[in-house]
C-alpha cells in the first residue's frame, strides 16, 4: 500500500491545498498541451468544461488563471482527484510525490501509438 492518503480520505482544509496545488499544475500542463494522461481516466465532459473556462480566459497570468479555474471548476477539479485514487496526499493536502513526476511515471505507462 502506498503511503498518503486520497484525496477523498483528506479533510476539507487539506482537499482545499490539494486543489490548489493541482490546480496550478494542471493550468501549466494545459498551456504545454499535455493532458492525455488525464482524458484516459476522466470524463471528456469533465475536461472539456476545466478547459472551456482556462480557454476563455487564456489572457490571464498561471497564477491568475488557476485562481480563476478555481473559483470557477471547483466542483470538476474535485471529481478528478477524487477518480484518481492512485494519487497519495500528505495529511496536510501536498503531494506525496512531485506532480510533475507523478505525470511524467503516468505518461511513460500510456499506449504508444504505432
Amino acid at each position: 500500500m502506498s503511503e498518503g492518503k486520497s484525496f477523498s480520505e483528506l479533510n476539507e482544509e487539506a482537499q482545499e491545498t490539494a486543489l490548489k496545488s493541482f490546480i496550478s499544475f494542471y493550468v501549466n500542463q494545459y498551456k504545454k498541451g499535455s493532458l492525455e494522461i488525464l482524458s484516459s481516466k476522466v470524463s471528456n465532459e469533465v475536461l472539456s468544461s476545466i478547459n472551456e473556462i482556462l480557454n476563455q480566459n487564456n489572457f490571464m497570468g498561471p497564477a491568475e488563471l488557476a485562481a480563476e479555474s478555481l473559483r470557477l471548476s471547483k466542483p470538476y477539479y474535485k471529481e478528478i482527484l477524487t477518480k484518481l485514487t492512485s494519487l497519495k496526499f500528505t495529511d496536510d493536502g501536498e503531494p506525496v510525490e512531485a506532480w510533475e513526476n507523478s505525470w511524467e511515471d503516468q505518461e511513460e505507462a500510456l499506449p504508444t501509438e504505432d
